[in-house]
This record gives structure tokens, C-alpha cells and sequence, in this order.
């Protein structure tokens, strides 16, 4: 007949986890001097990450760590909860030592390292654990207390030293919250001595080996099993099982063929038939077809034969509590404490972490009630107790763990067959906040097609957040901060699922979720806006191992390939630029804290000293800028305002240098050259104090610099009427076409973000905080565009930049009031996008061009290679594998930052200049679109050389000899302006010819326009 064994690995199971039928200890372990179990043998806290620790297995039997569930824990600040768990895996041999490295530690000690982690670890002042489940194996420092610095003095501190454990010690400090002195048993070294780190000397190492023997079997000697379970027998250390070791035979069903499977330590005795219900049954492991693996012998073999009974007794028809009576239809269990249940198991998770450690059970009938949840999860701890497909009875306690039903503390499982159970619709978005709670532990499926809108922590957890129509809108970006915003908000958060892996460990590698069911890599990407369809899997409730991904729901796959879960491109990464049209095209690019530093950055040239940003290291520098250097080059604008560039000045080692040369260095010598602000306005740190700064690149072939570098860095737009500085100062240039003499400024700006401390608090209406600073900031940057900052009385302004502000929040609006316009939602609509934040998608990255600028832009559109692309995918190598540092990266322009770039193409208009009273003419005979608004301006001087500002001049637009247009013109800062509306000429193709009229001496100065579609 058709058979799933339940598997069994008693002995591996942590205290206090699942059990299976109480598993007893036979024989114990035989005495010797060997230590009694690991401890920490080497402790190195260094500079920077320069962080291990070595375990030393003294024991005479090699240790798997995964198994017993060992674990490093971390205790910081005093606390008396750790503040970080690392569980261990691999095996140690006896004699030999595992070291734990932290992940971006010195070449030296990961060379040495068995496992590392990436997230932040101890300093001197942090007490450590080894623990083997819940059982302490050794500590250092003390629990609950936080010295000055350090416990011990000198080089045998645990601050800025290494320590090594005496030889003579031979058992870890059990006690973690006793007084601690290192002195006592570890010797002191220097800072960063990692020399002896991979080995370590003991005087209590393994001794002689002893014969292996039977420690536990399930079921335990005089006990009962169920007619499917298969017994499970323990060993004292791993062996090898000859055919017919194991022999089983029951008074009914007499001589029973067994399969063995399972080892080197727990092996499981499959009978070939169910037993029958009533009759007892011996299981005998012969002495002789037992051999331990180890090359220590003799002894080999067990010391006698091993003989155990039990009774078979069908108890998977007897009465239990359905899964749904104990779910009930509330937020929390109705029945806790003991019960007995059976079900179908859905999804198998089990095994030590980073598993879940778990299954899940689900009725085979359910009740037909769909406020209640048919499913629920068995909490087994490290242990492997059944398969997918297995119907079990089991019996445990009910109750609450993280928001989720659960039963753990497992006294009995027993296999009462196979089966399934078809999955349950589920559909996004949910009805309210608590309808995710009725599918609880149940196999379902979404039939529905959903998009991928966050994918922020699919590099550290393996998580991606879906929704159902599409990707999630940021609510100020579509509708006005307040209730609308809220209202927008409070339906998104009913219509996102978080899809994880099943595993709770940060940094897998593999990373499952890439598309067409393939893992993630550069070339395998996953998009915003990629869907899935028919995603098949439980739903779970629960974090994701680490607080940076808390309680939620999640649907998990039935096993770590993802099967049931298949994402597909529905969102192709753009093969160019997107065509914007004009004469030159302008970019607002924020490049994500380019540095060029690594340690010693300074606020400016002579600012305070400040941490460095970016790129860790020279490897890390060399991969973004190839990216950086890849999206400038791809994108070939003629002028790049840029953000979040390290603020160190304009000369031969700076970093606008720097990018500035590798980007030339690609392109060609001479192609791109920057502003440099401080020359510009003679100031020094023009652009301020902060870490990093805004900047401006262009082409020198395409446009040139005009009028004055001007740099907006009072204390009203700085601090926006705060105390201290938030925004940026502002950088203006105007710029002249040189192929066509059209003249407009550029300004970039990068306003303070919503997740900054400032004075008004967030108020709830959507904007995040800061949203003042932000609006006080655009109205001084308004009252100063108004005074002509670059001295060219050039009204044709383009501001791009990051301004932490969505589309409908009250800085732009301040700035559509002040006369300009967004560019982005004009061009492109309120599905626009550049970023995502918590899985909602908008612009932050802006494009707005003046009144009289709006006429002469040809296009604006996003170049979204990097707000739809995984953070994992960028230049960083910190928490990745080796092979991961070379798959998840290509020298691309795919995910150089998170913002996308934003491009507009412009035609801008010369100026119709008629200097002067002699009727000289300046630029004549130039091209000006229809539509536009076009500046004339005239300056008179008289013979004496004083300027007449009595003249009131006016303007006549003539065509063919006829006037087709007129108007008066106004004395502005020194010279005579007159705005020609060009939508108002009667024709195109032909040139028109502009006449300047001085009625107090009857002069006229003239110039030529030619007037094109």
C-alpha cells in the first residue's frame, strides 16, 4: 500500500519545541574528559567590522549546528533581550572550530569564516550568548548590565582587543548574568590581532573513542504508536546502518519488513505495511550491523543489541478539536491551551532555521463557514516530522504566537494516511482589515492578475508586496494632502500581500523571486508592474525573522522554489532615453550619495567633518560609477542638474571632477564639463556645509554658460524657518543654445526629506514631515527667480531637482501658483512615477517650467531605470554572497539610484535684443516657434552716457509691410521690455520684422524673426 512515513529526528529537538510521542533516553552518553559541549574559544572586536567569534567543539562527535538549533545572541546596550540572533549551520568537527565572521570584516578573518552575517554587531559594551536551543553554553560579558566601555582592563578587555580561551578551560560560562572578568579565563591581544583565529589549542580535547549507543526511540520503550507511524531511532553519534540492523516484529502482523532511511545520527524505521490496531510490536538493533563513521576505533559497534516494545493503537478516528473551532471567526484562537486536532498538511516547513520550523494543517472538510479558518500552523521546532500531503493527529497546546494561530508544544503525531484539499479563492483588495484573518493558515490561490508595487526587501527577505489593479498610487501624488490622501490611503492599505519565501533568513541566496519562475540576478530582473497570476500558495501571518520586515500577511510558496508562484515581465526596462524632442535636452538626475571619499568627508572644503556616504570602498566606488557613468552616457543630455553628489568643492580631487572624467573618459575628451558654484559667485561652500550638494553638468558643444552662477543659500530658504539648516541651497545658470542663440535658466534644488526631524510636526494629511520647511523654502525660491539671479532678465526658467513633494502637495502647488508648470503631469498624466515608497509610486523628482518658458518645451517624460528595479541590484557588495556580488550586478544603467531621471527637451527662444540708439541690431534673423512668448528688449544710452528712462518706446510687429501686432514697452532693471506673443501671429513659414519706436526723437530700431510651426 502507499505509505508517508513520518520522518523523525528526536534528539535534534530543542527544549521546549515540538516532540514527537516524548522520545526517551536509553543510554547516556559515556563519561570522559572531552568537553561536555561547545564554547566560544576565540572573541575579536577590532576596528570597524572587524568582528568573529570562534566555537570550539571539544567533544569527541562532530556537531551539527543546524540541528541542535546553536545560536549566537547579541545583547546590546544592557539589554536583556538579544538585540540580534544568529542561527548557526554547518557541522564542526570534533577537535575543530567554527568561526562566525561579521560580513564586511577584514580579508583576514573572512578567510577564516564559516558563516557570516551583515547586520550590525557587538562593540566592547555588548554581552554575547552561545546557546544550543534554550539551553546557555557559554556567555561573555553581562546580561542585563552596560559597563563605561568594557568589562576587564587593558589588552584583555572585550573593547578593541581579540581573546582567546585558555587551554585550560573546558566548559563555557553558563551563567549570564554573573559578574565577568575575562581575566579569569582568556588571555588579551591587541587590536585587530586575527592571527590565531581557525584553530584553538585545548588540554580537555577529544579522548579516545567510545562505542556508539541508542540515546532515544520513538515511540519510547513501553509506549504506543498509530498503525502508519514509522518508530524513529536514535544514536549517540552518527553510524552506519547495515541491511537488516533493524528488525521489527508485532504479534499480529508478525515478521515486518522495514526501510530504512534518514542518518547519520536519527534514522527512521518505515514498516512496508500499516500495523494493526491492538498488537505490540519489539524493534531490535542488532550490535553488529551498527557502525559509527568516525575513523577513531576500535570501539565500532554498539556493545549489545538494542531491544524496545510498543503498542499500535488507531487512534485517528477517535474524536478531536477541528482546526476552524479552534480558529473560531475572530482575530484570535477561540480554544487555547491542550487540544488534540487532525488535518492535511498543506505546506511543510519544517527544520531548523531559517525554516519556519513548521507546517501547516489544514481540515480536509472545513465547516463552510467563511469567517472561520480551516488552517493552522504546528510549530515543531528544529525537527522533520512529516511531508506535504500527510494527514496527521496531533496534540499540543493551542494558542497566539505573533498575531497567528498556532500549536506548539507537540506531545504526539500520528500519521493517520494522505489526502488533500483544494485551495480557496482569495482576491485583493480585501473587504476590510480583518477578512485576511479567514484564510489563516489555508492552502489558497488568487486567480486574479497582481502587479508588483514594492520590491524593497526581495534582496534581504526574499519579499515582494502585490496588488490588485495595478501598481498603488502615492496618495498626494493623485489627490490633495488631507482627507482625500487618507481616503487613498486607507484603500491601498487594503489592496497589498506581501509574497515571501519560506525561509526567515535575511540575505538567501539564491533570491527565489526573479521572473518566469527563474531566481533573481542582473540579467534575470524583477520590475515594478511585473505580474503574477494564479499565485498559489498559505497564507501566513508573521514577520519575516527581523523587525525591518514586522508582523503581516504573507502568501507563501509550498516550497523554497517558488512552485505555485510565477512572476512574468509586464514592464520591459527601456532600451534608451525616451524622446523628449527640442533643440537641448535638460535632465534632473539624483545620483544616490556619489562619493568619492570613504572616510574623512568634510561638510564642503571647510566644513565640519561628517560621515562619509556611498560607496564603502574602492570596489564599490568603481561599480557605481561604471553605472553612473553608463545612465549619463545612455541619456546624452545637454545640461544634468544633479543631486546627492559628496560636497567637496570643484578642484583636481573632487568628486564633480571625478564623475565628470569617467563620464568624458566614455564619451570622449571635452564632452561634459560642470559649474563650478564657488568660482561662479565668489564664495566659498556657495552650496553650503551638508555632506552633499547639488551640481551642474553640461555640454560645452550644445550650450554655454551665460550671465552669473547664482546660488540661492539664504537662511529663509536654507532652513526654511527652522533653527537649523535643511534644504540645500539652490544653483542657477543660464545658458545660451549655441546653435541657436535661445537663452533660458536652469535651477536644481533638493528640498528636505519626509522622513527628517524638523520643528512642525507631521500632521497626518499625508505630506510626511518637513512639509513646511519644504513650502517656505519654494516661495523664497520664487521672490529670488523674480530678481533675475543670473542677471540675463531671462524669464525662461526650468527647475528641476528633488523635491521631496508629490505632485499635488502644497510646495508645488505654491510653485503652479507662482506661474510655473509641472512639465511631469502635463506630459505625462497622474500615473507619472520616479520613486516608491512603501509600495505607493509618484514623483518627487520635478520638472516645472516658468510662463514663458512653457511654450518652448517639446516633451518631458521619466526614464524609469531605476525606481522599477531591486534595490539589490546596485553597486553594493555588504550583504551578499560571493557569487552574489557577481550575479546581481552589470556595469548598466539599470538601478544606479532610486529615483529615475527626469528629461525635457526645450527649443528655447532667443531674446530680440535692439541695443543702443544708434538702431544696431543684435541677434537678427533667429527662429522662434508660434505659441511661444518671446522677450524684446531694447537699451538706450545717451550721448552723455546716461541711460533716459522717459523714452516710452513701443513695439510694432509688421509682416509684409503690414502691423499685425503692437504694444508699449516697460522700463525694467535698466532696459526697455516688450513680451511678443507669437500665438497671435496669423502665420508660420515667414518673417516677421520687429520694430522698436522712440516718439521723443522719432527713432526706430528693428530686428527679424522667422516664425516656424
Amino acid at each position: 500500500m502507499n505509505r508517508t512515513p513520518l520522518r523523525r529526528l528526536v534528539g535534534r529537538v530543542a527544549a521546549g519545541a515540538l516532540v514527537v510521542a516524548a522520545p526517551v533516553a536509553l543510554t547516556p552518553p559515556p563519561a570522559s574528559a572531552a568537553a561536555g559541549d561547545l564554547f566560544i574559544s576565540e572573541y575579536v572586536e577590532g576596528s570597524s567590522n572587524n568582528k568573529a567569534l570562534e566555537i570550539y567543539n571539544g567533544t569527541a562527535a562532530p556537531v551539527d549546528l543546524g540541528a541542535g538549533a546553536y545560536k549566537i545572541q547579541m545583547y546590546f546596550n544592557g539589554g536583556t533581550s538579544p538585540s540580534l540572533t544568529v542561527n548557526l549551520s554547518g557541522t564542526v568537527a570534533s577537535g575543530d572550530v567554527f568561526v562566525l565572521a561579521q560580513s564586511s570584516a577584514a580579508p583576514e578573518i573572512i578567510a577564516q569564516a564559516d558563516q557570516t552575517n551583515g547586520s550590525g554587531w557587538f562593540n566592547g559594551d555588548d554581552a554575547i550568548v552561545l546557546r544550543k536551543g534554550d539551553a546557555v553554553l557559554d556567555s561573555i560579558g553581562r546580561v542585563g548590565e552596560r559597563p563605561n566601555t568594557e568589562w576587564g582592563t587593558g589588552d584583555t578587555s572585550t573593547a578593541d582587543n581579540t581573546l582567546r580561551r585558555k587551554a585550560t578551560i573546558c566548559v563555557g560560562d553558563t551563567t549570564t548574568d554573573d559578574a565577568f572578568d575575562p581575566a579569569a579565563q582568556w588571555d588579551g591581544f591587541p587590536n585587530n590581532t586575527f592571527g590565531g583565529l581557525g584553530a584553538h589549542t585545548a588540554s580537555c580535547g577529544p579522548v579516545e573513542d567510545a562505542a556508539p549507543t541508542v540515546t532515544s526511540v520513538t515511540p519510547e520503550d513501553g509506549g504506543t504508536a498509530a498503525p502508519a507511524q514509522s518508530p524513529v531511532v536514535g544514536f549517540s553519534e552518527a553510524v552506519a546502518l547495515a541491511d537488516g540492523a533493524v528488525s521489527l516484529t508485532c504479534t499480529a502482523s508478525g515478521v515486518v519488513p522495514v526501510t530504512l532511511g534518514g542518518g547519520p545520527t536519527d534514522w527512521t524505521v518505515d514498516p512496508a505495511t500499516d500495523l494493526q490496531d491492538g498488537e505490540s510490536c519489539t524493534l531490535t538493533v542488532a550490535a553488529d550491523g551498527v557502525s559509527d563513521v568516525d575513523t577513531n576505533d576500535p570501539p565500532d559497534t554498539l556493545a549489545a543489541d538494542f531491544t524496545s516494545t510498543f503498542s499500535v493503537v488507531d487512534t485517528c478516528n477517535a474524536g478531536f478539536t477541528p482546526v476552524y473551532d479552534i480558529q473560531g471567526s475572530g482575530a484570535t484562537a477561540a480554544v487555547t491551551g491542550p487540544v488534540t486536532t487532525k488535518g492535511v498538511v498543506v505546506a511543510d516547513y519544517e527544520g531548523p532555521a531559517p525554516a519556519l520550523r513548521g507546517y501547516y494543517l489544514q481540515d480536509l472538510k472545513g465547516d463552510g463557514d467563511p469567517a472561520t479558518s480551516d488552517g493552522i500552523f504546528v510549530f515543531t521546532g528544529g525537527a522533520d516530522t512529516v511531508s506535504e500531503g500527510d494527514v496527521v493527529r496531533v496534540t499540543g497546546s493551542a494558542s497566539e504566537f505573533q498575531g497567528q494561530t498556532q500549536i506548539s508544544s507537540v506531545s504526539a503525531t500520528e500519521a493517520c494516511g494522505t489526502g488533500s484539499v483544494a485551495p480557496t479563492e482569495v482576491t485583493l483588495p480585501f473587504a476590510d482589515a480583518g477578512t485576511a484573518e479567514r484564510y489563516e493558515g489555508m492552502l489558497v490561490t488568487m486567480s486574479q492578475t497582481l502587479s508588483v508595487t514594492e520590491h524593497y526587501l526581495l534582496g534581504r527577505f526574499a519579499q515582494v508586496t502585490v496588488s490588485s489593479g495595478g501598481r498603488l498610487q502615492q496618495p498626494t501624488n493623485v489627490v490633495a494632502p488631507g482627507p482625500e490622501a487618507n481616503a487613498l490611503q486607507a484603500k491601498n492599505d487594503l489592496n497589498r500581500l506581501i509574497i515571501d519565501d519560506t525561509l526567515q533568513n535575511q540575505n538567501p541566496d539564491p533570491i527565489v523571486w526573479g521572473r518566469g519562475g527563474q531566481p533573481l540576478s542582473a540579467e534575470n530582473t524583477l520590475r515594478g508592474g511585473d505580474t503574477v497570476t494564479g499565485a498559489t500558495g498559505v497564507m501566513t501571518y508573521g514577520w519575516a525573522g527581523n523587525n525591518a520586515s514586522p508582523n503581516n500577511w504573507r502568501l507563501r510558496p509550498l516550497d523554497q522554489s517558488g512552485d505555485g508562484i510565477t512572476f512574468v515581465a509586464n514592464n520591459p526596462r527601456p532600451s534608451g532615453p525616451p524622446e523628449v524632442g527640442g533643440d537641448v535636452q535638460v535632465a534632473g538626475m539624483n545620483l544616490l550619495n556619489y562619493f568619492t571619499d570613504f572616510r574623512g568627508c568634510t561638510g564642503g572644503v571647510s566644513g565640519p567633518p561628517l560621515d562619509c556616504r556611498g560607496a564603502d570602498n574602492q570596489l564599490e566606488l568603481d561599480r557605481q560609477t561604471a553605472k553612473t557613468v553608463a545612465a549619463i552616457s545612455t541619456m546624452d543630455a545637454d545640461v544634468i542638474g544633479v543631486n546627492e553628489i559628496e560636497n567637496d568643492g570643484y578642484g583636481a580631487g573632487s568628486t564633480l571632477r571625478y564623475l565628470v572624467d569617467a563620464v568624458n573618459a566614455k564619451v570622449g575628451a571635452g564632452t561634459y564639463a560642470y559649474i563650478d558654484a564657488d568660482a561662479g559667485t565668489g564664495q566659498v561652500d556657495a552650496l553650503g556645509d551638508d555632506a552633499i550638494k547639488v551640481g551642474l553638468l553640461y555640454k560645452p558643444s550644445v550650450v554655454t554658460p551665460v550671465g552669473t552662477t547664482a546660488v540661492l543659500n539664504t537662511d529663509e530658504f536654507v532652513t526654511g524657518g527652522d533653527a537649523s539648516p535643511r534644504n540645500r541651497p539652490s544653483l542657477a545658470q543660464a545658458w545660451e543654445v549655441n546653435a541657436t542663440g535661445g537663452v533660458f535658466v536652469s535651477d536644481v534644488n533638493h528640498l528636505k526629506s519626509k522622513g527628517s526631524a524638523c520643528e512642525t510636526p507631521d500632521t497626518g494629511d499625508g505630506q510626511g514631515n518637513c512639509a513646511v520647511v519644504r513650502t517656505t523654502a519654494v516661495r523664497a525660491l520664487l521672490e529670488w527667480l523674480d530678481s533675475d539671479p543670473t542677471g540675463t532678465g531671462d524669464e525662461d526658467v526650468l527647475l528641476v531637482g528633488d523635491y521631496n513633494s508629490y505632485a499635488k502637495e502644497t510646495p508645488i502647488r505654491t510653485l503652479e501658483e507662482g506661474g510655473f508648470t509641472n512639465l511631469v503631469e502635463k506630459y505625462q498624466g497622474e500615473d507619472a512615477y520616479s520613486y516608491v515608497f512603501d509600495g505607493q509610486w509618484g514623483y518627487l523628482d520635478q520638472a516645472m517650467a516658468s510662463e514663458s518658458l512653457t511654450g518652448q518645451v517639446t516633451g518631458t517624460a521619466d526614464y524609469h531605470i531605476n525606481a522599477d528595479e531591486p534595490a539589490i541590484l546596485d553597486y553594493n557588495t555588504n550583504f551578499k554572497s560571493a557569487d552574489q556580488i557577481e550575479s546581481l550586478y552589470a556595469p548598466d544603467e539599470y538601478r544606479v539610484s532610486d529615483h529615475d531621471p527626469v528629461l525635457v527637451g526645450l527649443s528655447p527662444n532667443p531674446t530680440l535684443d535692439t541695443p543702443g540708439v544708434t538702431g544696431q541690431l543684435g541677434r537678427d534673423g533667429v527662429s522662434v516657434k508660434k505659441g511661444s512668448t518671446v522677450p524684446v528688449k531694447t537699451t538706450f544710452t545717451a550721448e552723455d552716457g546716461t541711460v533716459p528712462t522717459f523714452l516710452e518706446p513701443y513695439v510694432t510687429v509688421e509682416l509684409d509691410g503690414e502691423v499685425v501686432a503692437t504694444g508699449d514697452m516697460t522700463y525694467e532693471n535698466g532696459e526697455w521690455v516688450y513680451l511678443l506673443r507669437t500665438g497671435d501671429l496669423p502665420r508660420t513659414g515667414v518673417t516677421y520684422t520687429v520694430v522698436v519706436h522712440v516718439p521723443w526723437n522719432g527713432q526706430t530700431v528693428t530686428s527679424t524673426f522667422r516664425l516656424r510651426r
